[in-house]
């Protein structure tokens, strides 16, 4: 198993990945809009342009197959978090997660949860910060998790993360 960068080669099977677990779990409880805003922000087109950004996203690949992703924003919001459904409860998610904690760059690192995954979240120490919401379609739980350090610099861009 390998937990590394994203690449733009990897970004037409991270789209299918984070899709796939998103129709298994998140979708379920979503009307049509929310699930097309979801579809746009998943997208090959928008991985590739986030990942230009200020944006540290991160594969969790065993045997050449991509089998997780995590996407950690501007260094202070877990944008994304998702693993393919048949390999979900094997630890993946949290390798993820321990693997971008080091690269928070703020005193709290924040998601909106899906509301699915919100005892997931609350097993990894997040706590909700306020009433469930939703944002064009997207039902979410506000969290954060409060890091446990001291904030550091914004690393070098162009530095290896692991």
């Amino acid at each position: 198993m390998t937990i590394r960068r994203m690449t733009a080669e990897d970004a037409g099977e991270v789209a299918a990945l984070v899709k796939t677990s998103f129709m298994a779990s998140a979708a379920k409880q979503l009307a049509p809009a929310g699930i097309n805003t979801f579809f746009k922000v998943a997208s090959k087109e928008a991985l590739l342009l986030r990942l230009q950004e200020d944006n540290l996203m991160l594969v969790y690949a065993q045997q050449g197959n991509i089998l997780g992703m995590a996407e950690l924003k501007q260094g202070a919001h877990l944008a994304m978090l998702f693993v393919l459904p048949d390999w979900q409860g094997k630890g993946i998610a949290t390798m993820l997660l321990q693997a971008l904690l080091p690269q928070v760059r703020h005193a709290e690192l924040t998601v909106r949860a899906s509301l699915n995954s919100v005892s997931y979240y609350q097993t990894q120490g997040f706590q909700k910060t306020g009433a469930a919401a939703e944002l064009a379609g997207l039902r979410y739980q506000p969290m954060s998790l409060t890091m446990n350090r001291t904030v550091k610099a914004p690393a070098d861009p162009s530095a290896s993360v692991l």
